[in-house]
């Protein structure tokens, strides 16, 4: 039986049943990501033993009486419980199929997770699940020199002359808060980075409030002139995985990488707390530029990053596509839903 939640006593019933699950999936990120037109949904389709929880945020499409529904930002897809090689899931794509055509909900979109058990197995009967490229995993069950010896030789001189320069500091205050925001959101403008990349301030008070999970700030600060020189906000969830989210550098202190020494610091801390997965992520939309070069610096366990596209009604899918002037026969791109494309 596939049942639509909505409220967060049981939102954070289901995460308490399923083998595992991420920040990106608790009921708090959801309702912090969403726009003030969209709804935070959780699937939870149960068979026996068996449970199967889809979360999403479904969300209006434009001057229509249709919607569609997409994961929030960052790793998402399916949680379950009891899923084998033997399950048969074709009841559950059949429920999820009746709601989202009675709901109108013509097209939906997902990241997925790489360290979430069984998400494939679970969606594959449904629409197509595409490789984007890859992310960056420290494995924290390993000892720090087995970690360490994966770190490049520019990563060991810099994380190792760091220590000289920079001393860190752990933080989770409002003012903390305020501080790396100031520092993000300059460090933003000076990559001219897209609207997107703009977290309202209210966006990060929120993900530090939360329970379902612990959002913590680190600072590098200059050992000479105590200069906070550049920030990390990382997120850690059930003793398990911990999630590289944001960060800031000043340009001034740019040239010294004080976020290796950073990173470098949150890694040693979770290998001490007992914790399995660093994610530092990819490059900028899956590739492999400079940025994925960065934090590959660090390991060479590598995770595929895959997201879901399904289009639950073709006609209408493809009739709103026809209607979006930014796309013309020369258009080439995977976005998805391609009506929503804009080429600016």
């Amino acid at each position: 039986m596939l049942e639509i939640i909505t409220k967060k006593e049981e939102w954070d019933g289901v995460l308490s049943e399923v083998d595992m699950f991420d920040f990106y999936h608790s009921y708090d990120y959801h309702k912090n990501c969403a726009k003030e037109n969209e709804e935070s949904v959780l699937f939870c389709y149960r068979e026996d033993a068996i449970v199967i929880a889809l979360p999403l945020l479904i969300r209006p499409i434009k001057d229509t009486s249709y919607f569609d529904a997409t994961s929030v930002y960052g790793y998402g897809g399916p949680l379950s419980k009891n899923i084998t090689a033997a399950v048969n899931v074709t009841v559950f794509y059949t429920e999820l199929q009746q709601y989202l055509s009675k709901r109108n909900i013509i097209a939906v979109y997902s990241s997925l997770n790489s360290y979430i058990d069984n998400q494939k197995r679970i969606l594959s009967g449904l629409g197509k699940i595409e490789k984007i490229g890859k992310i960056v995993n420290i494995r924290l069950d390993q000892s720090i020199s087995e970690q360490e010896a994966s770190f490049s030789k520019t990563t060991r001189r810099y994380t190792n002359r760091n220590k000289k320069i920079f001393y860190s500091r752990f933080g989770n205050t409002q003012k903390d808060v305020d501080v790396f925001i100031a520092l993000y959101y300059k460090t933003m403008n000076r990559l001219e980075a897209s609207e997107g990349y703009f977290f309202k301030e209210e966006y990060f008070y929120k993900l530090m409030e939360s329970n379902a999970y612990t959002a913590e700030v680190i600072f590098a600060i200059t050992k000479d002139t105590h200069q906070i020189a550049s920030a990390v906000l990382f997120v850690k969830t059930n003793n398990t995985i911990i999630q590289y989210h944001l960060s800031g550098t000043l340009e001034e202190y740019k040239h010294l990488s004080p976020i290796r020494f950073l990173l470098n610091e949150i890694r040693i801390q979770g290998t001490n707390d007992g914790y399995t997965y660093f994610n530092l992520g990819g490059g900028f939309g899956g590739k492999q530029d400079s940025l994925f070069d960065f934090k590959a610096s660090f390991s060479n366990d590598y995770q595929k990053f895959k997201v879901w596209k399904y289009i639950v009604n073709p006609k209408i899918y493809n009739a709103l596509t026809r209607e979006n002037t930014n796309i013309t026969a020369r258009t080439k791109t995977k976005f998805f839903p391609l009506y929503r494309y804009k080429n600016s």
